[in-house]
């Protein structure tokens, strides 16, 4: 698939062990692979350490959040450790940003989000350049923009994201049919990749077992999608609603679907999460399908 156009990806979470990523890292690098980020939630293991560990041990791959939001910390404090690992990478950040998830149990409101997310990536870029008279770094970053990408299916967000966004990117996509709409919505705008939950396992019931528990965490955080399938996300997951939003199943079922996905044209696909009971199996196996 290393012909169609697309581009490939893995997106870690920080569910594994923090000496694993070392080990990760060169794994992904050692496949056909563009880029390897890593998800930032709060509460798993923290994004920017296991982002200078992926750094460390890779010479090629792009390196970044995927994806950071403006809720826990201020755009300084983002824009300084983008800016180191741009420097360990030698030039390979990217920048992953989003609206955030599982921040409730904090009382953290995200109303007005689109405003919140495009100040976050303003001022990082501005901080950056230099051009911010509040603030001086005391040192130089060695770029003074970025590349940046949006992960989110909001139609709102979408919107905002058109003027400032390399790349957007909608999480929990499988079935093409929301794709394909928002692919419509976009037109030539912007380029439009998308982020694919995965659970791969040569046992098809052990992948799908995670795959459930995976997309359990998250449906309820994806009201746009639900809408658009029209699925309950207080019901139990049942097979047709994973297949709607995880790549759950055999090498050969995640290779069914991907040719499915990849025929809508996405700039890139990302496989994202826990990957696979042994992730370093799954990491292997997805690269066979990519290459």
């Amino acid at each position: 698939m290393t012909g169609t156009g697309t581009a490939f990806g893995i997106q870690l979470h920080g569910t594994f062990p923090m000496p694993m990523y070392a080990e990760l890292a060169r794994a992904v690098e050692a496949q056909p692979f563009a880029e390897l980020t890593v998800h930032d939630i709060v509460w798993w293991r923290p994004v920017w350490p296991i982002l200078a560990l992926v750094a460390a041990n890779t010479e090629r791959v792009a390196v970044g959040p995927d994806v950071t939001h403006p809720y826990l910390r201020h755009a300084v404090v983002t824009a300084s450790n983008l800016a180191g690992l741009d420097e360990l990478s030698a030039g390979r950040a990217v920048l992953g940003v989003g609206r955030g998830s599982l921040l409730k149990p904090l009382g953290i409101s995200r109303a007005g989000s689109e405003a919140a997310v495009r100040e976050l990536v303003q001022s990082v870029q501005r901080y950056l350049a230099g051009e911010d008279p509040r603030a001086n770094f005391l040192w130089q970053p060695p770029r003074r923009r970025i590349p940046v990408f949006l992960g989110a299916f909001g139609a709102r967000m979408i919107e905002s994201a058109l003027e400032w966004a390399d790349e957007i990117r909608p999480p929990g996509i499988w079935d093409p049919r929301f794709f394909e709409s928002l692919k419509v919505r976009v037109g030539d705008r912007a380029r439009l990749g998308c982020d694919v939950w995965v659970a791969v396992d040569s046992d098809r019931e052990t992948a799908r077992d995670l795959g459930r528990q995976v997309l359990g965490r998250y449906l309820a955080e994806m009201p746009a999608m639900t809408a658009f399938y029209g699925v309950d996300p207080q019901a139990p997951i049942t097979d047709a609603t994973l297949d709607l939003f995880v790549a759950a199943g055999t090498p050969a079922d995640v290779a069914r679907g991907l040719e499915r996905l990849v025929a809508a044209g996405p700039s890139t696909i990302t496989f994202s999460g826990r990957l696979g009971h042994d992730p370093l199996w799954a990491i292997e196996a997805l690269g066979r399908m990519v290459a």
